[in-house]
């Protein structure tokens, strides 16, 4: 059992269980209870059992049970089973099934699936002519109506249907039974479910619309009926029956005085109007209604009650049916009346102007005689339906099908009687006995009209006596209205449920009346139309009466003077409160604030003030105002005092106007601040005090608005407590004098190093002075400010337990004072003091008197330290003194004097001891860890205006300080590194050279220093005695390594000084080089140690390092025996030979010419290097050029193939076949752009421009020309002209068609662009071989046989009842074919008469001219003849002559026997013809298929788009043979009949022609055998090979034979398409990735010639810069020329970094610098020399004064130092030129090719971001190494040292060195020129790799992204290759895989080396 079965069991047991449960049963649900009584004996009595086992129905005994009504007998007419039936036989079959099925597995209501279960019954056995006993049904089933007969048969009939349900279980079965008779209308149910409960009705009507049943609208409404004529009903009447032939009486009587009753007479005579309604079935043809004999116009009328809904009316007549009636109906109770319809037996005498015919649509009135013939006399029936089941209704609730169904009133017009005629001749009473109007049964089918809000129907007066509430079967006029509406017809909303429109309720949309939101306010409402549309049509209800005192819509605003409480919701009875708002101050007579909102501000209950008032009630005047009066417009009236200055702002006494100031304002009017206050505001005060600043401003008065002080000089802010910019506030120690600095007497200035923490320094300046007794200290005070000071002593006592006893001060004044000073007792200037141990300052009383601007002397005098001391501790008494400060007394300060708050500041100060801490020089830190610290810092700057009367500047030194900014207090500058003092002025000890980076650190050796003190200019240390020397004393002496040991230096006697860490030699001399000076220079050979001697000789390879021509960097003796040694030379790069004289494989030039060399052949990486012979070796031109390159240096791509050959990317060029031009040539070699044909773009000419198509026409594409009126608008509403690319089919909208969009949509003709439009094709189907229609004037294309313009008749040549026509025959064709020449002969006889007609010469021969016409007439007429049939041509042959009459008889027999044979003949022939073509198509199939593997591989190769034209041409042909073999299958079958109806006229052919048709028959046979094997395997072997298993062709995948391809991209499945997808890839790939390994090795290879290049020219470099680096050192000796490039230097060195230009800059300044002597010059300058030389004699004597003099071997040395630097500087300088140049150069080199191997994975932007941070990392790096190595010059200073001393030993080697020097100047002059064209050429070959680096890069770029995507498509395909098929055996799909994993394994790894040389080259190059 499946899942689904399952879930379907399940539901079924929990709806069971549901029902059980509820304690209903099925039959509860279904039945009503009057319906469930009347069953319940045959249920109990098992009555549904004998019902079933009985052979037919008993139908009466089912009646007496239900006690049902009579039987309606409308159901289906005869026409629409017929119709239904012979449509549809197939689908009877599955709908039997399906619904047996339903009935077994699904509980679903058997009252809807018997209806439907018998009339499929009813349709088998018609569509399958059952006979038996199934004829009577049959019968039946086609009468007129199937009426009560019908349905018993069909119930008879369902019992063996019925047995196969009765074993389910008996109440299935008794339900089925008893439902199959209530809903099969023999109770006059519709087959609606009965009225439902309550509940159900609830349920039904809940989410959707619901209506109630239908019904007949008479039942219960007889009294409702009313006729114009009955019989009877005056007096008692006879009329007539005609034909009535059950008994011999003809007439009878009636009389309708009385009701009608079955019983007996007068009763059962009568026939009222109320007949017409049956309720008792056995009633039903027992009475009946009957007019007035002989009344033609009748009226029958039923007047309803209420609105209903009609749907259909059934009459059936007595009496003949009228001739003529009308059926009219009334909406509004009569008064208006409309025609549903009219009934005519002649509609167009008795109705004229009424249109005859079906009706187009539900409002058309239309009369029809289908039911106003006369027969039936009796029986007959009038059947009208509302809405006609034959017209389609697109919306069934539309508003006309409404009005439709709506009545009020039906009536029935009888206009016309049906008489047999006797009438019109006999005009006495009785003949009108027989005519009158007589009615069985009126059933008006309806329901009442409660527009889906009621699902049943209640009577009008529920509670009157006369209402019937249990008879299920009348429809009652009163909707049980849903959906809160109400109402007769629920036309209207219940009250207080306005809030939307009342609307019907159709389907799912109930539109449900909705309650309207009165928040409870309200109990009556009312809908607005306005509101509602207003309010975006949501809500329209308006409530009426709002109570608790709101208003609004929905009473949602409280009404004027009252408010809505925030804090109750909107539906509280108590939500609106009254205002509380003073009615004197508030504005409106108190009128408050209806609603709380916050966005806007608005406050509930807020009372809105007048203008002087204030207050939450509005109930006082704000302030500035008073007399609050409700008179007043404003209030209240203004006060006179100043709102601010009054207390509480108030302004004034609310009542009684007077004014009351504020405790800091005064004025009559409180409208002034009190004295040294400003700023009156609101504050409780009034004003603020101007608390001017005591020191910083003149007084305590400020400005009354701003409060702004009167500041003294330099002093700014409000209260003038702030130094302005760059100035500051002095502290007490300003006037402070280092002891240090002081005149010392028998004291030591002691230097200290400043403590790392701060809290430790208890000095200031560099140290202490150390002074003794009877030291003296004389310090020179000046002083800014005339008035007393303190003399303050600053020492460090802290570890003395003494102090000191007796210091004595005295101040020496100048002679001529005459100052304030003046007066100052003498005794003040001799004072004595004693410093006390513990403490760090003295304060020495009393003050003495300064002057400002005077020079004072103040000597301090240390006596005995402690009195009667031993003289022992007396001679080690001493202390250390710091500094002395000159500082006013603190009462002698003005800010402390004069006033009360003067004094209170005194307080403070003193409080706090602000003067304390900062004469003891406590720490910052430790004063901000204090309460004091706040204190003391507010004071700094009041006491620094009391002593100098101003701020002072700042003054940072600008060498020393970080800015110009010093600390507003105090003035500390912001200090370099290593540099202190206030001003930032001087260097901290241990450090020295005070300048722009402030000082460096002394950093003396701790071995070789006797301390860690330098010079402060020259940071030279002081060093220990042993021949220690350099700044730091950490070298030896020139000549010696190794300190502190200091070793002697080993050279061999080649060099004098050494390395002093290393001991390696520095400058060796005679051609040696090494750690030793014990190997020659590179360039050179020979052994030059010790003891071998041999002297370094140039190498010759082949000239020697200056010949201009050497080739190789170094050479070496080798031994060839017999003690002879042979020279061999290491060749550089590029050279080869013995003496490297050759140029190497695959290089070119001269190499024998001075300045000649050998270059790498350029052939842009495009050969093989180790391959002999790729480039001319003398011109260079490359000759074997590799990757698909050509030309001198293969720089382009060969024909066929594009990209850039220099990076190695040339790729074969890809073109769609149909869209290039092969003629144009190739493809362009730089861009791939192929050569394309017209209208076609892209690169490989594979797309069509926009608005064009047809790529695969192989000729360019056609433009789209798509109508811009008849194609769809595209999202921006332009039109769509972009057609398909395929058949350039346009997007046309709807009613457009053809190609372009201009014509008709298919299947219709005409113009779309008229008036007129378009008309649908009326092409015949069963004639035309195409449903399209010519598409301009709308003819058909016939089949053969048909003609006409529709394809609806024989065509000419043909005779018979069309579609059966048959050929005339040969006869017809001989006559057709002479008639047509006489046509034509005729024609134009007729336009030459008419031509001479217009001459004017036919006027001779008029009477020829009319006899013409009239033969030509006579002509034309047979001419028309001759194309109706054989009858007319026989006729003709007749006309011929009466001698032929016999044979012509004769022939016509012979020619209908001919005329047979020859069609079955040609017949034959055609399909033997057909036979041939298919077994040709055949054979072509099968070499198609054998062929399918070589078509696969050309539609690989081919483009898609082609291969999909070719497959849509191949899928046209397909179908065209297909059709063919249709056509040839019909031919065959026609031909078979033809030949059987022919076989009994060919007795005398028939043994040959039933022999050749024995032949033809079997080979039809074979050939159909082989066409159904070949159509059963293609599917198949299609969808394996192709990927499509349609056959022959499919559109889109193609298949063998005429398909033309096979496989596509689309058709993936497929073996084809499989196997050349994965050898695509695989080729392609393998191909990309040998390519790029390539590319990578040559890559590589480069690089490592240009490393070896670069090498051999940096060697080349350093010999030549070696050279002028001793020319210079030795040429350039004087003393200004030292200065200038000393202070070069030192701006050199100061600068952070060199740029690239200022290194260029400098290279060129020192390229331009000449040896200022000429060789003359130093010729002369050289004897001098040596005379001077020989003239001295006593050299060891200065030797000895030089040792001995150390200040003179310190200058000495200073200058040998500036040489040494000035020396060094220009070897930097030229090396930093070098290094430049060398690493520019190689940096575009391996930049050049990181890039060409980098961008193939890596990005372009972060490739030149990369290449560009490398350049400047690399230059950055250096230039730091060019800086270091100038930082190293104090190493090489030895050198100038070793030269002096070796110039004061020995005069020899002075005499050599200046011939050396002399040689070392013109070799200098000769490589200062060869350095000049070395820099030149650098230049060039700068500039040159940097212009040619752009189109590389964007090359690169290219071959990046398409590196990428390669990699992409690899993995994407892989993984795609992976869920392929490997069902054909004929393709190796694993192979592929496996080659394709293997080359995704090689893209990896050498994108992964790529990656690898790319950061390597990045890093290192």
């Amino acid at each position: 059992m499946t899942a689904q079965e399952e879930e379907r069991l399940r539901r079924r047991e929990r709806r069971t269980k549901k029902i059980l449960e509820n304690g209903e049963s099925r039959i509860d649900r279904i039945l009503t209870d009057g319906e469930q009584k009347r069953l319940a004996p045959m249920m109990e009595g098992g009555e549904g059992f004998k019902l079933f086992q009985s052979e037919e129905l008993d139908l009466a005994s089912v009646q007496k049970q239900l006690n049902c009504e009579k039987v309606p007998s409308e159901t289906f007419t005869r026409d629409e089973r017929i119709g239904f039936v012979s449509k549809n036989k197939l689908f009877l079959f599955f709908a039997l099934g399906a619904l047996m099925r339903i009935i077994m597995f699904f509980t679903v209501p058997f009252n809807v699936i018997l209806p439907w279960l018998i009339f499929l019954l009813f349709a088998f056995f018609e569509s399958f002519n059952l006979m038996g006993q199934w004829s009577s049904l049959r019968s039946l089933f086609t009468n007129e109506w199937m009426t009560q007969s019908a349905i018993k048969t069909i119930v008879g009939l369902g019992t063996g249907i019925l047995q196969f349900l009765r074993d389910t279980t008996t109440f299935v079965a008794t339900f089925i039974i008893t439902h199959a008779v209530v809903e099969q209308k023999i109770c006059g149910h519709s087959g609606q479910p009965p009225p439902p409960a309550p509940y159900q009705t609830e349920d039904r009507c809940q989410d959707r619309s619901c209506y109630p049943i239908t019904g007949n609208l008479l039942i219960g409404r007889k009294d409702r009926l009313k006729s114009s004529s009955t019989c009877g009903s005056r007096s008692r009447e006879r009329f007539c029956i005609v034909s009535h032939l059950e008994e011999q009486t003809k007439c009878f009587y009636c009389d309708s005085r009385t009701e009608w009753r079955p019983q007996r007479e007068p009763y059962r005579l009568s026939h009222r109007i109320e007949n017409v309604v049956s309720e008792v079935f056995e009633d039903k043809n027992r009475n009946w209604w009957q007019s007035e004999n002989g009344v033609q116009n009748v009226t029958i009328q039923l007047d309803l009650e209420a609105e209903f809904h009609f749907t259909h009316l059934i009459m059936t007549f007595k009496s003949f049916r009228p001739a003529a009636m009308i059926i009219e109906r009334s909406a509004d109770f009569g008064k208006t009346w409309e025609v549903y319809r009219y009934f005519a037996y002649d509609c167009d005498s008795t109705f004229p102007g009424i249109p005859e015919g079906p009706p187009k649509k539900h409002t058309d009135v239309i009369c029809t005689s289908q039911y106003s013939d006369v027969a039936p006399s009796t029986g007959g029936e009038i059947v009208y339906k509302v809405i006609s089941p034959h017209i389609a209704t697109e919306n069934p609730y539309a508003d006309e099908i409404a009005n439709l169904l709506k009545i009020t009133n039906l009536r029935f017009n009888f206009t016309k009687l049906h008489t047999l005629g006797d009438d019109l001749l006999d005009y006495r009473p009785e003949i009108d006995e027989k005519y009158y109007y007589a009615i069985y049964e009126i059933v008006v089918r309806g329901s009442c009209s409660c527009y889906g809000h009621a699902s049943r129907c209640i009577p009008i007066d529920p509670s009157s006596p006369n209402a019937v509430m249990d008879r299920a079967d009348i429809v009652h006029g009163r909707c049980e209205c849903m959906h809160n509406t109400e109402g007769l017809n629920c036309e209207k909303c219940r009250a207080f449920f306005n809030d939307l429109p009342w609307r019907p309720a159709i389907g799912d949309d109930k539109n449900e009346c909705r309650q309207c939101n009165c928040n409870r306010h309200a109990l009556r409402c009312h809908f607005d139309r306005a509101v509602y549309e207003s309010s975006g049509f949501v809500s329209g209800g308006v409530c009426d009466d709002c109570m608790h005192n709101t208003q609004g819509k929905n009473c949602e605003q409280c009404k004027p003077f009252f408010y809505r409480d925030p804090r109750r919701s909107i539906d509280d009875p108590h939500v609106c409160l009254p205002c509380d708002c003073d009615k004197a101050g508030a504005q409106n007579k108190g009128i408050c604030e209806g609603e709380e909102d916050a966005e806007r501000g608005l406050v509930a209950g807020k009372c809105y003030c007048k203008t002087n008032v204030d207050g939450q009630r509005c109930d006082r005047c704000k302030n500035g105002y008073w007399n609050l009066t409700e008179t007043n417009a404003d209030g209240c009236i203004a006060c006179t005092c100043h709102l601010l200055g009054t207390y509480n702002n108030e302004g004034c006494d609310k009542y009684t106007g007077a004014c009351t100031c504020k405790r800091l304002v005064t004025g009559e009017n409180c409208d002034r601040c009190l004295d040294e206050h400003y700023g009156m505001s609101e504050e409780a005060d009034g004003c603020k005090a101007c608390d001017c600043d005591i020191g910083g401003s003149f007084d305590n008065k400020c400005d009354v608005t701003t409060g702004q002080c009167k500041c003294r000089e330099g002093f700014s802010g409000r209260r003038c407590d702030s130094a302005d910019s760059s100035f500051y506030c002095a502290e007490i120690t300003h006037y402070l004098y280092e002891a240090e600095n002081a005149n010392l007497t028998h004291a030591e200035a002691k230097v200290r190093k400043w403590p790392t923490n701060t809290r430790d320094q208890t000095w200031t300046g560099p140290g202490f002075t150390q002074v003794t007794e009877g030291s003296t200290l004389v310090f020179y005070p000046k002083v800014e400010v005339s008035q007393k000071y303190n003399v303050i002593v600053r020492y460090d006592a802290t570890r003395d337990p003494v102090g000191w006893e007796n210091v004595e001060v005295s101040i020496v004044r100048p002679e001529d004072s005459s100052g304030i000073c003046a007066g100052a007792p003498p005794s003040d200037d001799f004072l004595i003091t004693r410093f006390y141990p513990g403490s760090r300052y003295v304060e020495i009383q009393p003050a003495i008197c300064l002057e400002a601007g005077v020079d004072y002397e103040i000597r301090l005098v240390f006596k005995e330290k402690r009195t009667n001391a031993h003289p022992h501790e007396r001679a080690t008494a001493s202390l250390q003194i710091d500094s002395i400060i000159l500082a006013p007394p603190t009462e002698e300060l003005h800010i402390f004097q004069g006033s009360e708050r003067a004094q209170q500041h005194l307080a403070e100060y003193n409080r706090y001891q602000c003067r304390h801490l900062a004469l003891s020089l406590a720490p910052k830190e430790q004063i901000n860890e204090v309460k004091s610290s706040t204190v003391c810092q507010r004071y700094i700057c009041p006491v620094a205006a009391a002593l100098l009367n101003k701020t002072s500047d700042c003054n940072c030194d600008a060498t020393g300080s970080v800015s110009g900014i010093c600390d507003v207090r105090g003035g500390q500058c912001e200090c370099k590194p290593n540099v202190f003092g206030r001003r930032c002025d001087q260097c901290a000890v241990g450090t020295y050279g005070f300048g722009p980076s402030g000082c460096s650190k002394c950093d003396c050796d701790a071995v070789g220093s006797l301390g860690n003190e330098c010079d402060k200019q020259s940071g030279q240390c002081v060093c220990r005695e042993k021949g220690i020397y350099g700044r730091q004393c950490n070298q030896c002496q020139p000549g010696f390594w190794g300190f502190p040991e200091c070793r002697v230096c080993q050279c061999n006697d080649h060099a004098n000084i050494c390395d002093q860490q290393t001991g390696a030699c520095i400058g060796c001399r005679d051609l040696t080089t090494g750690h030793l000076c014990d190997r020659c220079q590179d360039g050179y050979y020979g052994d030059p140690r010790l003891g071998v001697g041999l002297p370094c000789k140039p190498c010759p390879c082949p000239g020697g390092p200056a010949s201009g021509y050497q080739h190789a960097a170094t050479c070496y003796l080798r031994n060839i025996g017999n003690n002879t040694q042979d020279i061999v030379c290491n060749c550089n790069a590029g050279y080869q030979g013995e003496r490297c004289a050759e140029c190497a494989t695959n290089h070119w030039g001269s190499s024998t010419e001075v300045g000649g060399s050998c270059e790498k052949c350029d052939c842009n990486g495009n050969i093989d290097m180790s391959v002999p012979g790729s480039c001319d070796a003398a011109t260079g031109e490359c000759l074997k050029c590799l990757h698909y390159t050509e030309g001198a240096q293969c720089e382009n791509c060969v024909s066929g193939f594009y990209g850039d050959a220099r990076l190695r990317s040339c790729q074969r060029c890809v073109c769609n076949e149909l869209g290039t031009n092969s003629t144009a040539g190739s493809c362009d070699r730089l861009t791939g752009q192929c050569p394309c044909y017209q209208n076609v773009t892209g690169m490989q000419c594979d797309q069509c421009l926009e608005n064009h198509f047809n790529l695969a026409s192989g000729a360019g594409c056609a433009a789209c020309a798509c109508d811009p009126n008849g194609v769809v608008p595209s999202h921006d509403g332009s039109p769509t002209l972009q057609c398909n690319l395929f058949d350039g089919k346009c997007s046309c909208k709807q009613g457009r068609g053809g190609r372009q969009c201009n014509e008709c949509e298919d299947f219709y003709w005409g113009d779309p662009t008229t008036a007129d439009g378009c008309h649908r094709c009326q092409c015949d189907p069963t004639g035309s071989a195409s449903l399209q229609c010519h598409r301009n004037n709308g003819t058909c294309e016939c089949r053969p046989g048909s003609g006409g313009a529709l394809c609806n008749e024989c065509a000419r040549g043909f005779t018979g009842q069309w579609p059966h026509c048959k050929p005339c025959g040969e006869c017809f064709h001989q006559w057709d074919n002479i008639i047509v020449a006489l046509n034509a002969q005729v024609e134009k006889l007729i336009d030459t008469a008419n031509n001479i007609e217009d001459t004017g010469v036919a006027s001779a021969y008029d009477e020829d001219f009319e006899k013409m016409e009239k033969q030509l007439t006579d002509t034309k007429k047979k001419l028309a003849d001759a194309n109706i049939s054989k009858e007319h041509i026989d006729q003709m042959d007749r006309e011929v002559g009466i001698l032929k009459q016999a044979v012509a008889n004769a022939r016509t027999r012979l020619d209908g026997i001919e005329s047979k044979v020859s069609n079955s003949s040609q017949a034959v022939d055609f399909a033997q013809e057909d036979l041939k073509l298919l077994q040709e198509d055949a054979e072509k199939l099968s070499n198609k298929t054998l062929e399918l593997q070589l078509k696969a591989n050309q539609i690989k190769e081919a483009d898609v788009m082609g291969a999909y034209n070719i497959t849509k041409e191949s899928a046209s042909k397909s179908l065209d043979a297909q059709r063919r073999t249709d056509a040839a299958i019909g031919k065959l079958a026609m031909a078979e009949k033809d030949a059987t109806q022919a076989g009994e006229l060919l007795e005398k052919n028939r043994d040959d022609f039933e022999k050749q048709f024995s032949e033809n028959e079997a080979a039809l046979i074979e050939t159909s055998r082989q066409l159904n094997l070949l159509e059963g395997s293609l599917p198949k072997l299609n969808a394996e090979v192709c990927g499509a298993s349609s056959a022959p062709c499919d559109a889109l995948c193609g298949g063998p034979g005429s398909c033309g391809f096979c496989g596509g991209q689309s058709c993936m499945e497929g073996a084809v398409s499989k196997a050349g997808q994965a050898r695509s890839f695989a080729m392609e790939a393998d191909t990309r990735l040998n390519e790029k390994q390539q590319e990578a090795e040559s890559v590589l290879g480069i690089v490592r010639e240009v490393l070896l290049t670069t090498s051999a020219a940096k060697k080349e470099a350093e010999g030549a810069l070696e050279t002028a680096r001793s020319a210079a050192l030795k040429a350039n000796s004087t003393r200004n020329d030292l200065e200038n490039i000393i202070d070069e230097m030192n701006e050199f060195l100061k600068s952070a970094r060199s740029t690239p230009d200022q290194i260029r800059s400098l290279a060129e300044e020192v390229l331009t610098k000449k040896i200022s002597l000429t060789p003359e010059q130093i010729t002369d300058l050289t004897k001098k020399i040596r005379e001077s030389l020989a003239k001295i004699n006593n050299i060891g004597d200065i030797l000895d004064e030089t040792r001995g003099n150390r200040t003179l071997a310190s200058e000495l040395e200073v200058r040998a130092r500036e040489a040494s630097a000035r020396a060094e500087a220009i070897k930097n300088t030229t090396d930093t030129v070098r290094e430049a140049l060398k690493i520019a150069e190689e940096a575009q080199l391996s930049a050049s090719g990181a890039i060409s191997e980098a961008e193939e994975i890596t990005k372009a932007a972060k490739a030149d971001l990369e290449e560009a941070r490398n350049e400047t990392k690399t230059t950055e790096a250096r230039a730091r190494e060019a800086n270091s190595t100038l930082a190293g010059l104090e190493s090489m200073m030895g050198d100038v040292k070793v030269q002096y001393l070796q110039i004061s030993e020995s005069a020899k080697n002075a005499l050599l060195t200046v011939d050396n020097a002399l040689h070392a100047a013109s070799v200098a002059e000769q490589r200062n020129k060869q350095l000049n064209a070395d820099i030149e050429r650098a230049n060039e070959l700068l500039l040159k790799r940097t212009q040619g680096n752009e189109a590389p890069q964007k090359r690169a770029e290219k071959l990046r992204e398409r590196a990428a995507k390669l990699l992409y498509h690899a993995q994407h395909y892989s993984e795609d290759i992976n869920s392929l098929s490997k069902d054909a055996s004929d393709v190796r799909l694993d192979d592929y895989q496996q080659v394709l994993d293997d080359l995704n394994a090689r893209l990896e790894r050498v994108t992964r080396d790529i990656h690898e040389k790319t950061d390597f080259h990045a890093t290192c190059g």
